[in-house]
């Protein structure tokens, strides 16, 4: 027999029952979509304001320290003792050393008589194979991608020499066609930061079809190049060459100011074996660039000082020229 209710109100009532799980359902609805409403707004928040000036569109900065490094405010210095930094290769499983020994990094001047040659961490079968297939991705998908991967680690990779001057004076790494004004994106790491690069060559491999090779002297790691396999037909030393600009990552260190071994201030690229003052590069300043090649804002890091180390590297550097950056430079 199916209850009623009768006259009285006694007895179950499926009808009033459903009508408070109704609006005990639709007071939840309410609270979800509120919740989803104010985080929508928040995300939208944290994106640069379209309809803002140029500038203030393109490039905002926001100046902060990395934590979980030996200085928090520089993670180039190297700890007293600190273990080897080392990865291996994919292709052959062959060790590659990122310099740690003080005496070795002070000595050692520019990069270009790498001495060791390169080394590809992929093998070269397959960079061909790959190569072949086309369907790369581009430059700065894959440049924000490893950004993403470094920053989520605390890692340090600043944009460095021409493309500094770019994000200043173009604010963006592409005209307005979306062709990239410059032939690669150049990139200050830490050491911390090369090793853990180099270990995303795989993913690099399967996501984009990119490869990574190493430029070699005494047994350690002077350069650091992320090619394209599409159009990557020469294995030479030198400047990449593939259907995309290369990203090249120039490792730094602080060494001791010269005179005085107790005072580390001064930073070194020991590919260029440029010398810069500790104060012009850290703490790193962290920029949003909204680019024409790209459909979402890339998030970067920036040396402290980018306008006097530009006018040390290039003198006037407002005036588009074909001049590059002097090697052994002190700025």
């Amino acid at each position: 027999m199916v209850p009623t209710s009768d006259a009285s109100g006694d007895g179950p009532n499926p009808l009033g029952l459903e009508r408070k799980r109704l609006t005990k359902y639709v007071f939840l609805l309410g609270s979800l979509v509120f919740v989803l409403y104010n985080l929508i707004g928040s995300f939208e928040m944290t994106y640069p304001n379209t309809t803002s000036p140029p500038l203030q569109r393109q490039l905002i900065l926001r100046k902060d320290l990395f934590p979980n490094v030996v200085s928090p405010s520089n993670p180039t210095r190297l700890s007293p003792n600190m273990a080897k930094l080392w990865f291996a290769s994919n292709a052959d499983e062959r060790k590659y050393e990122v310099p740690t020994d003080m005496e070795w990094i002070k000595k050692y001047g520019r990069g270009l008589d790498a001495d060791g040659g390169v080394r590809y961490l992929t093998n070269r079968t397959w960079i061909e194979a790959r190569g072949k297939q086309g369907n790369c991705a581009s430059a700065l998908h894959v440049f924000n991608w490893i950004m993403k991967q470094v920053i989520e680690k605390n890692g340090c990779l600043m944009v460095a020499y021409g493309q500094l001057i770019h994000i200043h004076r173009e604010e963006d790494f592409v005209n307005k066609l979306g062709k990239f004004i410059d032939d690669d994106i150049d990139l200050w790491a830490s050491p911390g930061t090369v090793a853990h690069v180099a270990t995303l060559e795989q993913q690099l491999n399967s996501k984009f079809g990119w490869t990574m090779r190493c430029f070699i002297h005494d047994g350690q790691v002077v350069l650091v190049q992320i090619v394209a396999t599409c159009g990557h037909t020469s294995f030479r030393r030198g400047k990449s060459k593939s259907s995309q600009p290369g990203i090249e990552v120039y490792p730094m260190f602080t060494i001791p100011r010269q005179g005085n071994e107790t005072q580390y201030d001064v930073v070194k690229d020991i590919w260029r074996g440029t010398e810069f003052p500790e104060h012009l590069i850290f703490p790193v300043g962290k920029a949003t660039l909204t680019s024409g090649g790209i459909e979402e804002p890339l998030d970067l890091q920036i040396p402290n000082h980018p306008f006097q180390l530009m006018e040390c590297l290039y003198g006037n550097w407002r005036v588009p020229s074909g001049k590059h950056a002097r090697a052994k430079l002190a700025c």
